[in-house]
């Protein structure tokens, strides 16, 4: 062969398998335990390359993971998708894992040490839908730091509950000891703002609670046991009352990194029975299985209101709480349902309680630039038309028009916290703590005196705890050491 030919050849077979050429191409619905890295420009349609890459993610963090803490994060590439077992992302830390009353430095990435808003009967490797703050796992997010929205209640009368998970990548973006984010004072700000590594991965995740014959098919759902913070035993009893449940989940935020995508991309899935469709979505009615959100006959025009009010202290849970009538306001956007039914039809997925599930959204940064705290990155779609609202988690901002992006510009990154607002939350002031421990030791002392041995139990499916424990992150609590500071 002449040189000639055999380095073109060369050019032409390398510049055909280049990672950026094979990415930008990448439109193929596949089954495998490892997503896509990332989405170069190309030419023509967005939507199916974008839309691969959520379902990619959604594949490959929901593939069954490999057991114990040095495994964290891990697939277990013996096993396929449908296989039973906790998935990869649900061995993601949780964020009462990073963000413990006091802020002490989190345990290491494979490790489940650290301590539990259930309490000490419940370690950090037991699934737990609970905060330290009483009531951030009941209510949805805003588009303020200063308030959360309000809670979304099923069918059944049960809250639905809320959990946030973070990969290594994003972990040890919180925990370098150049950051030290899980402390208040050294949260990035406008002046000094802070970025997280590329390849980190944040999942949000949205839960029904189930209940013993409930009229719902269980087997439509991937389900987990959890404990979950029992609010009216709690008060009841003056102590923390964790209890063994079965969970459904309902919907799952997907947020990456990447390098090309400094904004993040972001991806949402819903399962297909939460509320009635809007447009060509599948529809519970042709399974014959009630929707999780909506009692199946709204009004016209009906929209997803009434909404309670947000879960606090001064409005607690109710034990028997009106289930709520949501609906979906905008369609889901023509192409993504072609990239749903593609997966839904594949051997692999087809048949499992995946192919129940269904990508509504995603949205990425069409002119990323320079990551900085004022670029946004071209944020793209923008909602004209179509959803970029997931009905279990802005349930109440389906506004046309919405983005993901935008919104988690506007609430984290005029303080230069690169599109992660949950941070704001959590990270913990220790001299705070102290002195809001101390102080509610001092009012609490004579009441919980004898009783505390109620924490003695330790059965399987119930956790008990002493209040104060959890109280000592408390909202009401802070307010009271910041009066106390005043002093």
């Amino acid at each position: 062969m002449p040189i000639f030919m055999a380095i073109v050849i060369l050019v032409s077979v390398s510049i055909f398998f280049s990672p950026r050429n094979a990415s930008a191409q990448d439109v193929t619905p596949q089954v495998l335990p490892d997503r896509i890295d990332d989405v170069p420009d190309a030419p023509g349609n967005p939507f199916p390359r974008f839309d691969n890459f959520s379902w990619r993610a959604f594949v490959a963090l929901n593939w069954p993971a490999l057991d114990g803490a040095p495994n964290r994060g891990q697939p277990d590439r013996t096993k396929k998708l449908g296989d039973a077992g906790p998935r990869v992302w649900e061995t993601y830390k949780a964020r009462y894992e990073v963000f413990a009353p006091g802020a002490p430095k989190p345990a290491s990435w494979a490790s489940y040490d650290g301590t539990n808003p259930c309490g000490g009967a419940v370690t950090n490797q037991t699934k737990t839908l609970s905060a330290f703050s009483h009531f951030a796992d009941f209510n949805q997010a805003a588009f303020t730091l200063a308030r959360l929205a309000n809670p979304l209640i099923d069918q059944s009368r049960m809250y639905s509950r809320y959990e946030v998970r973070f990969n290594r990548e994003q972990f040890d973006s919180i925990v370098d000891d150049n950051n030290k984010w899980y402390i208040k004072q050294n949260l990035p700000t406008a002046a000094k703002p802070g970025a997280f590594r590329d390849g980190s991965i944040e999942l949000k995740a949205a839960w029904r609670v189930l209940k013993p014959n409930d009229g719902i098919d269980h087997s439509r759902y991937y389900i987990a046991k959890a404990m979950v913070f029992d609010p009216v035993a709690t008060t009841r009893g003056g102590s923390i009352v964790c209890n063994e449940r079965d969970i459904a989940l309902v919907g799952l935020h997907i947020v990456i990194k990447t390098k090309l995508r400094p904004q993040w991309i972001w991806s949402s899935f819903e399962h297909i029975d939460n509320v009635p469709p809007k447009n060509d979505e599948p529809d519970a009615k042709a399974a014959q299985v009630p929707y999780s959100f909506n009692s199946g006959s709204p009004p016209p025009g009906l929209a997803p209101t009434p909404a309670p009010k947000m879960i606090s202290d001064d409005n607690p849970p109710s034990d028997n709480p009106d289930p709520m009538q949501v609906v979906r306001l905008q369609p889901i956007q023509p192409d993504t349902m072609q990239m749903n039914r593609a997966y839904w039809n594949l051997p692999e997925v087809k048949g499992t309680v995946w192919a129940n599930y269904m990508l509504i959204m995603t949205q990425w940064p069409s002119a990323p630039g320079t990551p900085s705290p004022t670029n946004a990155g071209g944020p793209f779609p923008l909602g004209v038309g179509s959803t970029l609202a997931n009905t279990t988690m802005e349930t109440y901002q389906q506004r046309n028009g919405s983005s993901c992006m935008e919104c988690h510009q506007a609430v984290s990154n005029e303080f230069g916290r690169d599109f992660v607002a949950f941070m704001a939350l959590d990270a913990h002031d220790p001299a705070q703590q102290m002195l809001a421990s101390a102080a509610f030791r001092r009012i609490a002392a004579p009441l919980s005196a004898g009783a505390s041995a109620k924490t003695a139990s330790r059965k399987t499916n119930q956790a008990v705890s002493p209040a104060r424990t959890a109280l000592d992150n408390d909202p009401m609590v802070q307010a009271l050491a910041r009066v106390l500071q005043r002093q």
